[in-house]
């Protein structure tokens, strides 16, 4: 199943005809096998040549197009200022198409430019989140300055955001 241009497997709503399109060439790709058949009919190399022709299509289409429907992100709403070593609120909201992602299957996982930061353990989405998930004080910068906290959805490179905070003494 294909899912925008991180190609992840948790979802097949919302396939675009251009996704079928990244499907349809990704099958070609792996279906580029002549059979000892068609060689004996000699039609291996008119399929070959048909097959090379179509992906070459494909490939256009794709380099104008772009493979996949629209980019899922992550949006963070999280304070702009705090202080150093006090625990702060912060919500994720997964975002497909610009609206909350209510099928979000996936592990969230925390990073950030504080070596020392306290950061939640990897947090798991479920439908019942319906594309948010808030962590009531769980998260702590320690260091003072502009910091960034970031996530990854562990499984489906692409998705992720950050939130930029300064942290005062």
């Amino acid at each position: 199943m294909l899912r925008n241009s991180h190609q992840r497997s948790t979802s097949v709503r919302g396939m675009s005809s251009t996704s079928v399109l990244c499907a349809t060439i990704s099958l070609m790709r792996s279906d580029t096998r002549v059979s000892r058949k068609t060689r004996e009919f000699g039609l291996g190399d008119l399929r070959s040549k048909l097959v090379l022709y179509l992906l070459t299509l494909g490939v256009v289409a794709l380099m104008s197009l772009g493979c996949g429907t629209a980019h899922a992100t992550l949006q963070f709403f999280a304070p702009s200022t705090t202080t150093a070593a006090t625990p702060f609120t912060v919500t994720v909201m997964v975002l497909y198409q610009g609206k909350p992602d209510l099928v979000i299957n996936s592990h969230i996982h925390f990073t950030s430019s504080d070596p020392v930061a306290v950061l939640p353990p990897d947090y798991y989405f479920t439908a019942a989140d319906a594309g948010s998930h808030t962590w009531n004080n769980g998260f702590v910068l320690m260091t003072p300055g502009i910091q960034t906290i970031s996530a990854d959805i562990f499984d489906a490179t692409g998705i992720n955001g950050r939130a930029t905070i300064s942290v005062s003494p």
